[in-house]
């Protein structure tokens, strides 16, 4: 039941953050962006990561709008795979933290201590599962790194080790 209502919660809030937001431009300025040279190399250090544990996985890398910017499912991932790393990217970005804190709290049925960060994105799913991290830059979410088709901890483990590749 508290995963449910967490679920109903997260699904609400984004419908009404999307109704406020969809339409005008970005507040506060341009946002800082994710380019694509930097969304391939992630992709790429994710995937010799993934490959160095033997795993076969999917990468999704958001901007900040939640819009995908580079994805790519390797040979041997599973068809959930594909949903399930965009979704954790997404749900990265809107909390702000790792999915793997929000799913924890989902669990617990614990309050969620996190800064929603509102997309110009239209209604897409997230997945509060481990596995997603905010891609950030001079301290500004540029969008969200989500790997599925392993385990959880490996999923995280190797998005991370893209994102400690690129400081």
């Amino acid at each position: 039941m508290k995963k449910l209502t967490f679920s109903f919660y997260c699904l609400i809030s984004l419908s009404v953050v999307n109704i406020g937001f969809a339409q005008g431009p970005p507040r506060g300025g341009t946002p800082a962006s994710m380019d694509l040279a930097t969304a391939k190399s992630l992709t790429e250090a994710t995937v010799t990561a993934a490959k160095a544990a033997n795993a076969n996985v999917a990468i999704s890398i958001v901007d900040a709008n939640g819009d995908l910017v580079y994805f790519e499912r390797m040979d041997g991932a599973i068809s959930m795979a594909v949903t399930s790393s965009q979704g954790k990217a997404r749900a990265a970005i809107l909390f702000g933290i790792p999915t793997k804190t929000a799913a924890e709290a989902a669990a617990a049925g614990t309050a969620l201590n996190a800064k929603i960060t509102p997309s110009g994105a239209g209604s897409s799913a997230i997945a509060v599962q481990q596995g997603g991290l905010p891609i950030m830059k001079d301290g500004k979410i540029i969008g969200g790194i989500g790997v599925g088709g392993s385990s959880p901890g490996n999923d995280e483990a190797f998005a991370q080790k893209a994102l400690d590749g690129q400081k």
